[in-house]
């Protein structure tokens, strides 16, 4: 498969994944937010200050706030064809759905992000393989890309949340008494 699919398919596979979690995340946090609480209270502490006055529309936004950052990173590298930024987004993508399954291992049952993190990971782990062998870059530089990748996806966190947290407040304003 030429190396230039691969990496252009970078934000479908983000979405697919993503679609998982904005589908699945409130019914499943109402369902487990007990055990939450019991088992992980500094998670539990995380989720009331970043979801809890999200709908699943607001965490959309967040989403699309991700994906937008994603996606303009894939298209300009490939049409500068320079791929350092696209591999740091690429391993931080690839890292997080690592993360998630850790969460499901240590969790021990479904949790929604599982599905999509099992089924992305292959291609994950084939665009490293297939990426390393038409790179020019080092180690060290593919290592500093990806904590490069990490820093930023960790950092485009604050205004994801925060536009959220806008349009749930515009939501509710301009339309008090729907429920999503």
């Amino acid at each position: 498969m030429d190396i230039k699919l691969l990496i252009a398919l970078l934000p479908l596979v983000f979405m697919l994944h993503d679609f998982e979690e904005i589908i699945m995340f409130k019914p499943w946090l109402v369902k487990n937010r007990d055990e939450l609480r019991r088992r992980f209270p500094r998670i539990d502490r995380v989720l009331s200050r970043t979801h809890d006055h999200l709908s699943t529309s607001a965490f959309a936004v967040a989403v699309l706030n991700e994906f937008v950052i994603i996606a303009f990173i894939t298209y300009a590298c490939l049409y500068v064809d320079s791929y350092g930024w696209w591999f740091g987004a690429f391993m931080a993508f690839s890292l997080h759905l690592v993360a998630h399954i850790v969460q499901w291992i240590v969790y021990g049952r479904y949790v929604p992000v599982i599905v999509t993190s099992i089924l992305a990971l292959p291609y994950c782990i084939y665009t490293f393989v297939e990426f390393l062998k038409i790179t020019d870059m080092t180690m060290v530089q593919l290592l500093l890309w990806t904590v490069v990748g990490i820093v930023l996806t960790a950092a485009s966190f604050v205004p994801a949340f925060f536009f959220a947290a806008r349009f749930e407040n515009w939501k509710n304003q301009k339309y008090a008494g729907t429920v999503d």
